[in-house]
């Protein structure tokens, strides 16, 4: 009888602790899981909102008066540059799929159509900047939801 005793506990023991384990690794996935969902969102959103960023300060240099051509070019292309769009694309490279890759860099490229068409003097209202405006918008909304199907996939 005393053996029945002492294996019933010591079996309740290693099932206890076991299940302690088994219930700190499930936690711990879990918080893994959370924490890369997490940071893949801030990193999806950080570089739609440079885009984005962007976009709006070469509108409102456009839209500015300049005392040459130049000058303008000069400034639309600046604020391209320092709205973060390149630094935010190139932290994604190292932990975005493909097919995040793909969509972000197209919207990126008509971003980048749309600086050139801005700088070479076409307004707001001119046919060129409305086809690139058109086009980037649709290349951002298809990136929108490559980024929402990752993030989808991940948050399984």
């Amino acid at each position: 009888m005393e053996w029945t005793t002492l294996v019933g506990t010591g079996l309740g023991a290693v099932l206890g602790v076991g299940s302690t384990l088994l219930g700190e690794h499930v936690r711990w996935r879990r918080t893994i899981r959370d924490n890369r969902l997490q940071d893949r969102r801030n990193l999806y959103v950080d570089c739609l909102v440079a885009l984005r960023r962007a976009h709006e300060a070469m509108r409102l240099a456009a839209d500015e008066e300049h005392t040459s051509p130049q000058v303008k070019a000069a400034r639309i292309r600046q604020l391209f540059q320092a709205s973060g769009c390149d630094e935010a694309r190139e932290r994604l490279i190292l932990t975005a799929t493909d097919a995040v890759m793909s969509a972000i860099d197209a919207s990126y490229h008509s971003l980048r159509d749309v600086r050139e068409i801005l700088a070479s003097g076409s307004s707001l209202t001119s046919a060129s900047y409305q086809t690139a405006r058109q086009a980037h918008g649709d290349a951002t909304r298809a990136a929108r939801v490559v980024l929402r199907s990752e993030l989808s996939a991940l948050d399984l």
